[in-house]
Formats: C-alpha cells, sequence, structure tokens
C-alpha cells in the first residue's frame, strides 16, 4: 500500500505540532510507502504570506496566512501536482488541506465548530488570537465541505469524536478514534527510577506548556503560593515551555523557571517530579498527561475535553473542575500524601507507553485506510 502523507511543515519540519505528524510520519513509513505530499514553499514566501494577512486583534500583532484563502489554494495546487507524479491509495492529510479527486483522510485534534462553540467576544478562543467569530464561521463551512467529501476523519480524542458526529453532523461511521501517541521518549531506567516516590516526602510539582495562561499555568503558581504558606514550604514548582517568564514580578520563591525544554529532555523532567500539574483550560487532546503516565507519574488536568479519557480521578491522577486555586491546592495535596496514585501510575506506565506509541496510532489509520 503507498499513501501520501499531507502536512504544511514548518521549518524545521520536525517541529511541527509539537513533532506531531513527524513522529506519524516516521512510524508510517516504517510500515508501509509513504510519499511526501507536505506543501512546501520558502522562508521568503512565508515571511511574505506573514506579512500580507497580519492585523492587529486583542492588542496583539497576529497573522493568518496559514488559514487564507491564498495558503487554500497553494496547498490544493501542490497536492493535486504531487497526485499526478504518484499513485496512492489515499492521502492522509494533517488538518484539512484539500478536497481530493482520491480517497482521502484528515487527522485532527478540533474543528472549527469547537472553536465557535468556545469563542468568547471578550478574549475570543484560548490560544487562537488571532481569529476572529467571522474567520472561524467562514473556515468552519469550508471545513464541512472538505468533511463531506472526505473518506473519513482520524480523532485524536473520543471527546473530539462525539462533537463532530454531535455538533458537525458527521456520520459516526466516518469518525475513528486513534488517539496518538507520546513524543517524549519512554527510557526504561526512569520508569524503573519511578519507584523511588514510593514512601517518601513529595513536593516536587512539574508544569510542561508553551502556551502558558491556555494551560493554566497561572493557577499552578498561584496554588503553590497557596501551599508554601499553609501546607508546606518543601513544595516547589518547576515551570519549562514559555521562552521567558510570563506573569507579572520576578519569579517567585520555590519556583524552577527552566523556559523552553528541548524534547529530548523531558522524560528526564518526568522523572526528577513527584506530580504533573497542568489545570488547562482548553486542551484537545493533552499529549503531556499521557507522557507523563507513560513515566509513573500522576496528573492533575481539568474535567472537559479529552482529559478524563487519560486521567482517572481517584487512580492515576486527579481533574479540577474550575479555575478554583483553593480546589487545586487540596488536589495537590491529596495526590502527594497517597501512595495508591503511585502505584496506580507506576502500573500503568507501561500500557500507557505501548497503547500511546505512533506505532499503534499508525497501524489503525494503516487498517481504516486499506479497507475491509
Amino acid at each position: 500500500m503507498r499513501i501520501g502523507f499531507a502536512c504544511a511543515w514548518d521549518d524545521p519540519p520536525e517541529r511541527t505540532w509539537s513533532y506531531t505528524p513527524w513522529n506519524l510520519f516516521n512510524a508510517m513509513k516504517n510500515k508501509i510507502e509513504v510519499v511526501d505530499f507536505g506543501p512546501k514553499i520558502g522562508r521568503v514566501q512565508r515571511l511574505a504570506l506573514k506579512a500580507l494577512y497580519t492585523k492587529r486583534r486583542n492588542n496583539r500583532w497576529v497573522s493568518t496566512w496559514n488559514r487564507s484563502s491564498l495558503w487554500d489554494f497553494v496547498c490544493t495546487r501542490y497536492i493535486i501536482n504531487k497526485l499526478k507524479e504518484h499513485d496512492v491509495a489515499a492521502v492522509l492529510e494533517i488538518g484539512d488541506l484539500a478536497q481530493l479527486p482520491v480517497p482521502f483522510y484528515l487527522y485532527q485534534d478540533l474543528s472549527y465548530d469547537v472553536l465557535e462553540r468556545y469563542y468568547d467576544k471578550s478574549h475570543g478562543v484560548p490560544g487562537f488570537p488571532g481569529l476572529s467569530i467571522e474567520i472561524i464561521r467562514k473556515r468552519r463551512d469550508r471545513q464541512r465541505k472538505i468533511y463531506e467529501q472526505a473518506a473519513g476523519v482520524f480523532a485524536m480524542s473520543a471527546w473530539f469524536a462525539s462533537t463532530l458526529i454531535k455538533w458537525t453532523g458527521l456520520p459516526p461511521k466516518k469518525v475513528h478514534v486513534v488517539h496518538a501517541g507520546i513524543n517524549a521518549a519512554v527510557e526504561p531506567k526512569l520508569v524503573l527510577q519511578a519507584k523511588q516516590r514510593m514512601g517518601t516526602r513529595r513536593g516536587r510539582l512539574l508544569f510542561v506548556g508553551r502556551d502558558f495562561w491556555r494551560k493554566g499555568g497561572d493557577l499552578c503558581v498561584r496554588a503553590l503560593e497557596l501551599l508554601r504558606r499553609e501546607y508546606s514550604h518543601h513544595v516547589t514548582l518547576t515551570i519549562a515551555g514559555p521562552p521567558n517568564w510570563p506573569m507579572p514580578g520576578p519569579v517567585p520563591e520555590g519556583i524552577s523557571f527552566l523556559g523552553q525544554v528541548p524534547i529530548d529532555q523531558v522524560g528526564q523532567l518526568f522523572e526528577d517530579h513527584d506530580l504533573f500539574v497542568m489545570p488547562s483550560r482548553f486542551e484537545p487532546f493533552g499529549i503531556v498527561f499521557a507522557e507523563a503516565i507513560a513515566h509513573g507519574l500522576p496528573c492533575i488536568g481539568r474535567n472537559a475535553f479529552a482529559m478524563p479519557e487519560i486521567i482517572t480521578p481517584g487512580h492515576n491522577g486527579e481533574l479540577l473542575e474550575d479555575d478554583n486555586i483553593y480546589d487545586l491546592a487540596e488536589l495537590i495535596v491529596k495526590i502527594l500524601e497517597n501512595d495508591k496514585y503511585y502505584t496506580a501510575a507506576q502500573a500503568e506506565s507501561y500500557r500507557a507507553a505501548a497503547y500511546f506509541s505512533w506505532n499503534r496510532v499508525a497501524d489503525d489509520m494503516i487498517r481504516v485506510m486499506a479497507g475491509p
């Protein structure tokens, strides 16, 4: 079987969408013949497109070049030309790049129907500052036409699959839940070292996320201040992801701010801490939770989106209901003081690493695309 793999790669390509398409592409190449159909433009052309579609929105400069009709045209023409050069059974698109004359499938974690539902008049959608409601609705209408013609949609979560069926109106037989693979490699020695958390005083909290406010980093900082004041000054928080300290004033006492961390160092961070905390306000999937549990680390997320598919309250972590920092602090103490969470996370680490793997995702996709 030969397929086309269409992804609008960043430069460098491996960093696209937090390494997700790159890892999936390589997993598929180990199983079948895969041709790169990804639209490519030079750095100068990319900068020109960004400049052409840059505007001021919500007190910041943003560009919607990759959601423009011009970019749609570039993508469609590029992929169609690739189809003329290569005979493929199907095309897998990362996102919704184009309608094609051959069977094509999309891999996504959210849709414009989702963005419309979560749009706020004052702040827009967390993580999507450049999108007005008008752009969202225009892109939603285009996306629905692509969905209609697609052979299928691979959903990164059961939560997203349910929105495709309930909100977008896709027939269930067209939607396939495949979840995702972890990008922070799991080394056996790190999982074994996780046993050291048992029977010891625990207090090392970890937050990993570039989009600090969207992922609830501010709540982690405020909860830490509360814990160090009223529970124990031994509780600390490590923050990785944002390029610069994202809150007003200096870094508070008890916080280690690492800035951006290479993906190959994230696994060691999981091993060095006692609890992963990321009560994200908008998180279509949350691969980082799967990565944490694959390293034997309990998690705190939010009772929303796909986070309950990874975190089971009272077992391998807990779920916050809202932005209440007192509730967050209570959940942190509850886990730190209870061995059962660490026993469960440790027991699930190998299963999580096996299931949340790009090899497994690739197998599931290939099985669907190959047909009965």
